[in-house]
């Protein structure tokens, strides 16, 4: 499962705390589902308003936190220095 990205702006609602609370219920619901989710709030340039970001994936699609490094370790010079 792909990541899922909603965003709810402050202009879609009378009130920016319906707004952020939209956001903060369908968090609810895709917690309940099994994702974790992370909700940021967002401002946009144009005008300052607010845009609440919620992300969320499903744990069988996050990648492990600690991935072994694909870099080679330095290897050791056999000869001496001069």
């Amino acid at each position: 499962m792909s990541l899922i990205q909603e965003i709810f702006l402050e202009t879609d609602w009378e009130e920016v705390e319906q707004a952020q609370a939209a956001c903060d219920e369908r968090a609810t619901e895709l917690r309940a589902e099994g994702h974790t989710c992370t909700c940021t709030t967002l401002y946009r340039i144009t005008d300052g308003r607010r845009v609440f970001l919620l992300e969320a994936q499903h744990p069988d699609s996050l990648e492990p936190e600690h991935k072994p490094s694909r870099r080679k370790p330095p290897s050791r010079r056999s000869t001496p220095r001069s």
